[in-house]
């Protein structure tokens, strides 16, 4: 059976350094969606952790967008052993709805933790921290800017901000996130129980060596060589989405063949194509998004004379700008590479927006304004 994984034990050791030997507590992560951060955690961290004689446990809050509180619930009652180290509350739910609750994503009815299930959770995790014996262990919370994206979630947010505050020194935690909105949103509000808990980072990218791996494993199956020159040139043309460069090497596999263009083909219509992905991303951006994006794209400076004059032309300001650009690291569009310096992240959208002539002049014609708030939408 093929492996599809690639390992990053020095990324992990790397990380698990700063927690366990540099006294660093926490770390904070965030990464737009499709390159690779969960599969990390679980097939690289959590195993280069145990065999450093670190206990981890894993939670992903989209296990139950509804209560992502049940979701923590679920994963460190599964981390204790049976008898008599679990409290015996009843409030009313069984073991078989976690599992329901994991194959549908229910975004849309966001329920606030009760008392009891409060009380159950801290019950939970103090019971794990007296099994755990003082042996060092790793809290891996995964899409923690969840618990920012409803009121309903803030009780169990600030019961879970207790927790960690109380656990014991020989504890560590890394958060990742998809939305980098509401990364800041939840550490950087004053008035949100994370706040100034923890810095956030940029989850590092696959690099050239994730695709050499790919094409490894092309020419093991089928005695083939696939040009991996060719392949990292399209990794970077498709930002990097580690699932789709994937599913085209997967491809190759199935028809036996190296000539990578032939299976592109069918992928580039439906980025390219009438209402492909590059027009759908297009006409899903917010106007103020759109123009950012554009004056990206001519290489100017955000926040000149010229640009600050071109945004009160088109009814936004130079805070809405700023929230544009955020929105546009959520949508994964853009890479901060320094202060005041954006990275645009999708050249094949690049090669859309020139090749559909795209300009400010068509931004102006009707369009229908997207909402401006924060967003889970995967990049």
């Amino acid at each position: 059976m093929i492996d599809w994984h690639f390992s990053r034990p020095a990324l992990a050791s790397e990380h698990l350094e700063l927690l366990f030997d540099k006294g660093v507590s926490r770390l904070t992560f965030f990464g737009r969606r499709r390159i690779g951060k969960t599969e990390y955690l679980q097939r690289d961290l959590m195993p280069a952790a145990i065999a450093k004689g670190v206990v981890p446990v894993y939670c992903s809050f989209w296990e139950n967008k509804d209560q992502p509180h049940l979701a923590f619930i679920r994963v460190i009652e599964s981390a204790l052993p049976e008898g008599r180290w679990k409290p015996k509350l009843k409030i009313g739910f069984q073991a078989a709805l976690f599992e329901a609750a994991a194959e549908i994503e229910r975004a849309d009815r966001p329920k606030a933790a009760l008392p009891g299930e409060l009380t159950q959770a801290a019950g939970l995790f103090a019971a794990w921290i007296k099994h755990l014996d003082d042996r060092p262990a790793l809290v891996l919370l995964d899409e923690i800017q969840h618990l920012a994206t409803s009121s309903q979630f803030a009780t169990f947010a600030a019961s879970l901000r207790t927790m960690l505050d109380m656990a014991p020194p020989t504890m560590r935690v890394v958060f990742t996130g998809s939305s980098l909105a509401d990364l800041q949103r939840l550490f950087e509000d004053q008035k949100a129980p994370f706040f100034n808990f923890a810095t956030v980072m940029d989850f590092p990218l696959l690099d050239r060596a994730f695709v050499d791996h790919l094409a490894e494993i092309h020419h093991r199956i089928t005695g083939l060589r696939v040009a991996a020159e060719d392949l990292w040139s399209l990794f970077e043309r498709i930002g990097r989405n580690a699932q789709i460069l994937t599913g085209l090497v997967e491809r190759l596999v199935l028809l036996r063949t190296e000539d990578w263009k032939l299976v592109w083909e069918e992928i580039e219509g439906d980025m390219f194509g009438e209402n492909g992905w590059c027009e759908r991303a297009w006409h899903e951006l917010a106007l103020s998004d759109a123009v950012v994006y554009l004056r990206l794209l001519e290489g100017k400076d955000l926040f000149s004379e010229d640009s600050i004059k071109l945004y009160d032309r088109f009814g936004f300001s130079r805070g809405t700008a700023q929230q544009a650009l955020r929105r546009l690291i959520n949508r994964g569009l853009l890479h901060r590479a320094g202060h005041g310096r954006y990275q645009r992240l999708v050249p094949i959208l690049d090669d859309w927006i020139r090749g559909a002539g795209v300009d400010y002049a068509r931004l102006l014609e009707p369009r229908g304004e997207q909402d401006e708030g924060s967003s889970e939408d995967p990049a």
